[in-house]
């Protein structure tokens, strides 16, 4: 199974071996060599145009220097939508014909589809030699997220993934309050977020029956690598689908690649070692209600000797109720958040609010930097074009979404701590923990390297 290097050696090396998978985001990345459009314009193609997949197109379509020359999705109405938007773009409605009939007539793809079909779209994208930008999380198993890391540093294109809260002024508002050292060294994080009460269901079973499949949708096109099942209305298409275990990525995966980055991102983590959930188990079908579920990673230079602690909650829940009445955060702490606690204080990190350094008292004189404005999906152009390196490479996605994928294995088994052989990608004596590491494809769904 591919392995990668460790941010030590990385940083040792200065340079990565074709065979590596990198783990350390954007200053790694910067020596990585990379294919850029010779032509000067980007051709730019989109697979998956509705919901986050409009938004993409919309924001990649902005730049100044990009065509749109084809479209693909699953669902009519919303090819529809697109192509009255981009009349000159081809339309297709299975990727892989997209991609044999466009060949060389386009540079980059984005891939905003169900998370059961991202691994298969980015490495045949890749070996083609295209730029690609994957929506979070980058995969939907972390065998699946090696691979692509894998064929990402092979292909040499620019890669990112879709966690552009990362570009918004609170994150990087954040950062510039943590490089300042006003909190000191990191002993623990926690990580939390209000979904997916209110947002998909989960902690339900299998539903019964069998709808009849709508003429706009494609069914068996978007079920594509997952195992068969009968369509049932309003319960996986549009939206519902990612708290379905053969679908999505639950809680975890949805917000855990935006609420965990910044751990990983400030402290530098590259090594996870063990995990334990401490809440309910996943039905026959979907994720648990709610999880809670605590990781160790190796030390880096910005934590306390010891493991760095982080521990994820999800479907409401928040840090304890002691560490937050400890740093006087209040009632009113925000609902999707990362909280640094550090020898000298605390950090809390919401993609959507100002950060706050804790507890305010001790902090009152110190102001909240200003940071200048930077666009995700540009700098992924730019990066396209040769002018930048990307902010959120496959080489650093793949370790974020393994992070939250572990924590989605480790809920098949409560209360017990699972030791993780992060170099050799298998649980210590857990098999059946290493088996959902990877899944089988559907008979015709096979990519070399993947199911």
């Amino acid at each position: 199974m591919p392995a990668p290097p460790t941010r030590r050696e990385l940083l040792s090396a200065l340079a990565i071996s074709a065979a590596a998978v990198p783990l350390l985001g954007t200053a790694a990345c910067a020596s990585a060599p990379r294919r850029v459009v010779s032509q000067g314009r980007l051709r730019h193609a989109g697979i998956g145009v509705g919901g986050m997949g409009w938004h993409d197109l919309e924001r990649i379509a902005a730049h100044p220097e990009v065509d749109i020359v084809a479209l693909c999705d699953v669902d009519a109405n919303n090819l529809a939508k697109a192509a009255e938007r981009f009349p000159d773009a081809h339309t297709y409605t299975d990727w892989r014909e997209l991609l044999a009939t466009e060949a060389g007539a386009i540079d980059s793809v984005h891939v905003t589809v169900p998370d059961h079909m991202h691994a298969s779209i980015e490495v045949t994208a890749l070996r083609a030699g295209l730029h690609v930008y994957g929506q979070k999380p980058l995969t939907r198993t972390v065998h699946e997220s090696r691979v692509v890391a894998r064929e990402a540093r092979a292909a040499g294109t620019a890669t990112q993934m879709g966690i552009q809260n990362r570009a918004g002024h609170p994150y990087r508002q954040a950062l510039a309050l943590f490089e300042q050292g006003h909190i000191g060294q990191v002993y623990e994080v926690h990580v939390w977020t209000d979904r997916p009460k209110g947002w998909w269901p989960q902690g339900v079973g299998k539903r019964p029956g069998s709808d009849p499949v709508p003429e706009h949708l494609a069914w068996d096109l978007w079920l594509g690598a997952a195992p068969e099942r009968p369509y049932l209305e309003k319960i996986y298409h549009a939206f519902a689908w990612r708290g379905v275990l053969d679908f999505g990525t639950g809680a975890q995966g949805d917000m855990g690649c935006h609420l965990m980055d910044p751990a990983l991102w400030f402290l530098g983590l590259d090594e996870i070692f063990n995990l334990r959930s401490d809440g309910p188990v996943p039905t026959d079908d979907t994720y648990p209600l709610w999880s809670r579920v605590r990781m160790e990673f190796a030390p880096t230079p910005a934590t306390t000797r010891g493991p760095l602690v982080l521990v994820w909650h999800d479907g409401g829940r928040k840090a304890p109720r002691a560490i937050l009445d400890d740093l006087g955060a209040g009632d009113d702490v925000y609902d999707n958040a990362c909280l640094f606690l550090g020898t000298d204080g605390a950090l809390l990190a919401s993609p959507y609010e100002v950060p706050r350094l804790l507890p305010e008292a001790r902090f009152a004189d110190v102001p909240v930097p200003e940071v200048p404005d930077v666009d995700h999906w540009f700098g992924w152009v730019d990066a396209c074009l040769g002018r930048a390196d990307p902010v959120a490479p496959f080489s650093y996605a793949s370790f974020l979404s393994e992070t939250a994928l572990l924590g989605n294995v480790a809920l098949s088994f409560p209360h017990e701590t699972l030791l993780y052989d992060h170099e050799g990608m298998a649980f210590l004596g857990r098999p059946e923990a290493d088996a959902m590491l990877s899944s089988s494809y559907r008979p015709g769904w096979a990519v070399r390297g993947l199911g």
